[in-house]
């Protein structure tokens, strides 16, 4: 007689179901009462899969939206937009407060789509320093990435040619 595998258990079930037990929380439980403990839950999970797992139990145990969001809030609302980011550099005055943001807005690896978007991310940051009123030095000299730029470019009229290229057959 073949021997059966024991199914896997998801340890983000195991996290959630020990977090529903510890507060008494259950489908029932108002959206209030779920977004008291979302900062406990998120602690407890790494990435952006393991909250995908548990949206999707859940989902699974019938959940409304509004309750798996107020359980698990979405992530995404947190980042600052390029014009918020300017917004905050420009009111700091901060050399250094420019720069940190405008690094962030760069390139999270090294494929030429990436630094296409990246650039253009940089000079839209650039765009609303300027407008806010930042001094033009400190712009060009904390805000400004000529080798990106330039490998963007490159990357630009590579796509360009191949267009044409095409085009003309």
């Amino acid at each position: 007689m073949p021997t059966r595998r024991k199914p896997k258990t998801n340890n983000f079930k195991l996290i959630l179901e020990q977090l529903l037990e510890k507060y008494d929380l259950s489908v029932e439980s108002t959206p209030e009462q779920l977004s008291e403990h979302n900062k406990e839950l998120d602690a407890s999970l790494q990435d952006q899969n393991a909250r995908k797992c548990v949206k999707d139990l859940l989902t699974r145990r019938k959940y409304s939206k509004e309750k798996k969001v107020a359980l698990l809030p979405d992530k995404r609302k947190e980042k600052l937009t390029i014009e918020k980011r300017a917004e905050y550099c420009a009111k700091t005055g901060n050399k250094w407060d420019i720069f940190r943001h405008y690094m962030e807005l760069g390139p999270k690896n090294n494929n030429k789509k990436e630094a296409i978007a990246s650039a253009s991310r940089q000079y839209q940051f650039r765009e609303k320093l300027a407008k806010a009123g930042v001094d033009p030095d400190i712009i060009n000299t904390y805000a400004k990435d000529p080798d990106l730029i330039r490998r963007s470019n490159k990357a630009q009229k590579e796509h360009r040619e191949l267009r044409e290229l095409f085009d003309e057959n």
